[in-house]
């Protein structure tokens, strides 16, 4: 028999399966980094319906007789006008989507995470003012919530952050989200930490986070 569940979840890429059916990957509230067969889609209600970061309420079924899940319900858990909307939120976005599908695979229950993860989306798009620090914040605190939080000293491995960026990897952990957004900063700064936070979360993971939205995102916010 196959069964049901309601959950929440974020959505994070989708991949084509055919016409009218796409593969959702997302993470779920209930288990983590999970995939969705979504079918009878029309043209253009699935980029209307799953942007990168939407927030979800479903309804998912699954069978015995198959290893993916499907999404029998859907409908917004949190409207995200913003992100929807400004060119710039939706760039800085797609770039944490990208990092969260090619780096997140934990597929057990997270609660915490998957709060924090929602608290994050809402807070992108309810910000006024610059974003042009957010991918700065959001890789720091990602890194720290998978668990890879430095020494008082260092950074480790050693050698991989230049004393600056060392120094403000510390300034980020140390100042709120309201002070990271106002720390005064040159898009090349930015985008070279963005680097070696790919890499170190890389490092940490064991695997490679090769985002290719990141010089889309960085010529928007230049």
């Amino acid at each position: 028999m196959p069964s049901v569940a309601k959950s929440r979840l974020v959505v994070l890429h989708l991949t084509k399966y055919s016409d009218h059916a796409l593969i959702l990957h997302a993470v779920d509230s209930l288990s983590g980094r999970r995939s969705f067969l979504v079918r009878g889609l029309k043209r253009g209600n699935a980029t209307a319906a799953f942007h990168p970061l939407s927030v979800l309420e479903v309804v998912s079924g699954e069978s015995p007789k198959s290893s993916l899940a499907w999404l029998r319900e859907w409908e917004p858990a949190a409207a995200l006008h913003a992100i929807r909307s400004d060119r710039v939120k939706a760039s800085v976005a797609m770039f944490v989507s990208e990092v969260l599908y090619r780096s997140f695979t934990n597929e057990l229950s997270d609660p915490q995470f998957f709060d924090w993860l929602s608290e994050t989306i809402v807070a992108l798009d309810a910000t006024e003012g610059s974003v042009a620090n957010f991918p700065l914040w959001f890789l720091v605190s990602y890194a720290v919530k998978m668990g890879f939080m430095p020494d008082a000293a260092a950074i480790e491995p050693p050698g991989m952050f230049s004393p600056d960026e060392e120094a403000l990897f510390h300034k980020i952990l140390g100042s709120s989200f309201e002070e990271t957004m106002a720390i005064p900063l040159s898009a090349t700064r930015r985008q070279a930490f963005s680097r070696r936070m790919l890499q170190y979360l890389s490092h940490h993971l064991g695997a490679t986070i090769d985002a290719k939205s990141l010089d889309v995102l960085h010529a928007v916010l230049a």
